[in-house]
C-alpha cells in the first residue's frame, strides 16, 4: 500500500480535481489522508482503520464498510467542516489502498502471483511504493506545502473512533514525515519486518541489500511494468475523486 507521504502527494493530485475543500481545511483533509496509518502509534490492527481484511481474496469496499461502522460519518451534513474535510481525505486513502491491493499487490507480488507471496515478492512490493514515495519527495515545494497545511490544522476534528489526542499527536507525525529527505537511507527501518523475513538483517547485509536497491527496483518495475505502475496511479486517483464527489454528494 502506498506510504504516508506518497498518500499525502497523491490527496494533493486528488484536491485538484475537487471543488469541495476549502484552503483553510486542507491541513485536516492531508491529516485524513493519513489517518488510517495511524495504527502505527496506536499499534491497532490493521482492519480496525482500513475497513479491509486482507485474507478475504474477494472485492471489499473499505469505504462502504467505514460508514457501516460508523453511520455518523456517513452525511457530510450533520458534520462540520473540517470533519468532513478529514473524512475525504480518509476516504481517499481507503480508496488508494484498496487499489493498490486489488490491481498491484495480489496480481505481481501476492500468493497466486508468479511470485508467490513469498519473501523476495514482499521486498520487491516494498522497494516500489518506497520509490513512487522518494519521486514525490523529490519535490521540496510539494512538502513544504503540505506541512503548512498540516501545521495550520486546529484539529476541531470530531471521528467517534479516534480520540483527540491521539489525532494531535498524529499530526506531529505526519507533519515529521514531510522532512524526510528523496534517499533510501530509510528503507532499512521501512522495510525492515519484511528485510528480516527475506534473512537480510545484519548490518553487512543491510548495507549490501541497500547498495543493490536500483538492481531490486528495476527487477520489480520489470516485473510490474511501468505501464501498469503509472495506470495505478491515474485509475486509484479517479477512484479517490470518485468516492469523495460521491459522499460530498450527500451534503
Amino acid at each position: 500500500m502506498p506510504p504516508i507521504f506518497l498518500h499525502m502527494a497523491l490527496a494533493r493530485d486528488v484536491r485538484d480535481r475537487l471543488t469541495a475543500i476549502p484552503e483553510e481545511h486542507v491541513g485536516a483533509y492531508y491529516l485524513g489522508a493519513t489517518s488510517p496509518d495511524i495504527r502505527v502509534l496506536t499499534r491497532w490492527e490493521r482492519q480496525r482503520t482500513h475497513f479491509f481484511d486482507l485474507n478475504v481474496l474477494e472485492h471489499q469496499d473499505s469505504v462502504a464498510a467505514m460508514f457501516a461502522q460508523h453511520p455518523e460519518l456517513a452525511d457530510p451534513a450533520q458534520l462540520n467542516p473540517e470533519t468532513v474535510a478529514f473524512v475525504v481525505g480518509y476516504i481517499g486513502h481507503l480508496a488508494l489502498d484498496e487499489e493498490w491491493i486489488e490491481q498491484v499487490y495480489r496480481p505481481h507480488f501476492g500468493q497466486a502471483s508468479a511470485l508467490g507471496g513469498d519473501a523476495r515478492a514482499n521486498v520487491m512490493d516494498r522497494v516500489l511504493q518506497y520509490e513512487l514515495e522518494r519521486r514525490r519527495r523529490e519535490d521540496p515545494e510539494l512538502s513544504a506545502e503540505i506541512r503548512a497545511a498540516l501545521e495550520r490544522c486546529s484539529l476541531a476534528i470530531h471521528v467517534g473512533f479516534l480520540d483527540s489526542a491521539t489525532l494531535r499527536r498524529w499530526q506531529e507525525v505526519a507533519i515529521d514525515i514531510t522532512r524526510h529527505p528523496p534517499t533510501w537511507d530509510r528503507f532499512r527501518l521501512i522495510g525492515s519486518r519484511h528485510l528480516k523475513g527475506a534473512g537480510i538483517e545484519r548490518e553487512e547485509d543491510l548495507n549490501a541489500f541497500i547498495e543493490r536497491i536500483p538492481e531490486v527496483l528495476e527487477q520489480t518495475i520489470r516485473h510490474v511494468t511501468t505501464a501498469h505502475v503509472d495506470a495505478y496511479l491515474e485509475r486509484s486517483k479517479e477512484r479517490a475523486v470518485a468516492v469523495a464527489e460521491r459522499y460530498l454528494g450527500n451534503r
